[in-house]
């Protein structure tokens, strides 16, 4: 049992239960990360009894983290059935990257809570359909009416805001991303890299990328640490070790949007590397619009080293947490408000 469970067992009472379902892919850092996130939030919102879907989840060494700090919907017997759980439900709760993209939940009832009792509240926080909306005619039309179910939805990148606009007619409520809510992550000062260093964290590998991590260790000549997924693009790192790779890097380059988001949190020097064609970086590209910070992407498109001056050029995060604290707490309040 987590030991989140262990400190809330014999203290339920009368609190609320809330199940997060915002995992997919038990490999995937940003999901992992961001209903950790959801998870601390809401829990310091109200009288709530906080679990994840572990069922969709399995152990990999990316959701070891998750399952140290947050309730298993499997661990919800510490206070009997997970049916009676269920039965006392008061909100359900989805989001994180591409949640809602074709193809990648398991099925439309389940992916939208259309099997939820109407005394369910239902409320998305930041989802993504990913790049574009590509849903068939039929299930586009399911999705349609699922949506209209929902007691609030929130969206963290342009692509998302525009698809619900566009496909289904519905505005939604800009947020930060969910990373963005906490202030800091906790994670074991495991065994790792000290000194002067450029990590890099590339999902995608590509000559121009790597032309960017080598003009960085020319300028600073510090050595370059890869973090990036392994050939068969599986994270084969603890997100212990990714947290201390971010806070302990003297530059960051990738092409992640959580990756963005964590130097952004731990107030770390970056650059974010992305293609214009591929348009996989609308998270990232979202938010440095939303904070000012759009001049620390390098598009692969470009000379790269006309940007060459970002890699010693320091991110002045006064401004950007004056403008993140006032975004968060919108974000924070929003969701609140429909918890309610």
């Amino acid at each position: 049992m987590s030991q989140s469970c262990k400190n809330n067992k014999g203290v339920k009472g009368n609190m609320k239960n809330i199940l997060l379902d915002t995992i997919n892919d038990n490999t995937n850092l940003g999901q992992i990360l961001s209903t950790y996130a959801l998870y601390k939030t809401i829990e310091k919102l109200g009288d709530y009894f906080v679990v994840y879907d572990d069922k969709k989840c399995g152990q990999t060494k990316i959701s070891e983290y998750i399952e140290s700090y947050c309730c298993k919907l499997s661990e919800s017997h510490a206070y009997g059935t997970e049916q009676e759980f269920r039965d006392q439900l008061h909100a359900v709760v989805t989001g994180s990257t591409k949640r809602w993209e074709y193809g990648k939940q398991e099925t439309i009832e389940s992916c939208f809570f259309s099997q939820e009792k109407d005394t369910v509240k239902r409320i998305a926080y930041a989802p993504s359909f990913g790049r574009k909306c590509e849903f068939p005619l039929g299930p586009k039309n399911a999705v349609f009416f699922a949506l209209q179910r929902f007691n609030g939805i929130a969206a963290a990148d342009r692509n998302t805001l525009e698809i619900l606009n566009m496909e289904f007619g519905m505005s939604a409520e800009k947020v930060c991303h969910p990373v963005l809510l906490l202030e800091k992550y906790p994670y074991l000062d495991a065994y790792g890299v000290d000194g002067l260093f450029i990590s890099t964290f590339f999902e995608k590998r590509d000559n121009q990328k790597q032309k960017v991590a080598e003009m960085a260790e020319e300028t600073l000549k510090y050595r370059v640490i890869d973090y990036s997924k392994d050939q068969t693009n599986r994270n084969d790192k603890s997100v212990d070790e990714y947290l201390r790779a971010i806070e302990k890097s003297s530059l960051i380059i990738t092409d992640s949007a959580v990756i963005c988001h964590l130097a952004i949190v731990y107030k770390k020097p970056f650059i974010a590397v992305v293609s214009r064609q591929e348009n996989d970086a609308y998270e990232c590209l979202s938010t440095l619009d939303e904070l000012g910070l759009m001049e620390r992407v390098i598009y692969i498109e470009d000379d790269v080293r006309e940007k060459k001056y970002l890699c010693r050029k320091p991110i002045r995060y006064g401004m950007v947490d004056s403008k993140l604290d006032v975004f968060r707490m919108k974000s924070v309040q929003w969701l609140k408000e429909k918890l309610m």
